[in-house]
């Protein structure tokens, strides 16, 4: 589950006022997979901004580390968990044109802004919310934790106050999922 992993870039060198961030210990997002339940991700630990997230997926438990400032959330997912080298996921004051690109071997993952909200527009459980849109291109044959990718794009969708809110996930043989997200994040 790709979108577990959440981390940083160069606005994760400041000081971390975790209190003011989506990332404090106990936050959850309840994921649904096409509309039907695919778990929950938990925050356990928080030092500093870094996390420690716990999720079931296929009977297993599995961690995820990765950092969540009040300027935005970063992953490790392409560097396998090496914590100098974060890739950002979304920064909340991004505008759109905004890109992030990390070499993963001789291939470039690049995460751009392709659309940001000025109204509430899109819906979240109950609310509309405003988002910003992050499109990630990943090449064919791009290497996580030693296995090739069969994800080739993921539309990302990001608040401010509850963080992940959905992503379109397409594979290599061009087939769609939607993960939607719930959480008390900003309770």
């Amino acid at each position: 589950m790709i979108l577990i992993g959440v981390l940083a870039c160069d606005k994760t060198e400041d000081a971390v006022a975790v209190e003011e961030t989506i990332g404090q210990v106990g936050t959850y997002w309840r994921m649904y997979l096409d509309n039907s339940n695919a778990g929950e991700v938990t925050i356990n630990e928080n030092n500093a901004g870094d996390i420690v997230a716990s999720f079931t997926y296929d009977g297993s438990v599995h961690t995820v580390e990765a950092k969540i400032t009040s300027n935005g959330i970063y992953d490790y997912v392409y560097s396998n968990g090496d914590k100098s080298k974060p890739f950002t996921l979304v920064e909340f004051d991004a505008n759109v044109g905004d890109k992030w690109e990390y070499n993963v071997g001789n291939k470039k993952v690049e995460r751009k802004v392709v659309r940001k909200s000025v109204t509430d527009d899109v819906e979240y459980g109950f609310y509309y919310v405003k988002t910003i849109d992050v499109e990630e291109t990943i090449p064919a044959g791009t290497m996580v934790n030693g296995t090739a990718s069969n994800i080739k794009k993921i539309l990302w969708k990001f608040n401010h106050k509850f963080g992940f809110i959905e992503a379109d996930i397409t594979t290599t043989d061009d087939t769609v999922s939607k993960i939607t997200s719930l959480t008390n994040a900003g309770d």
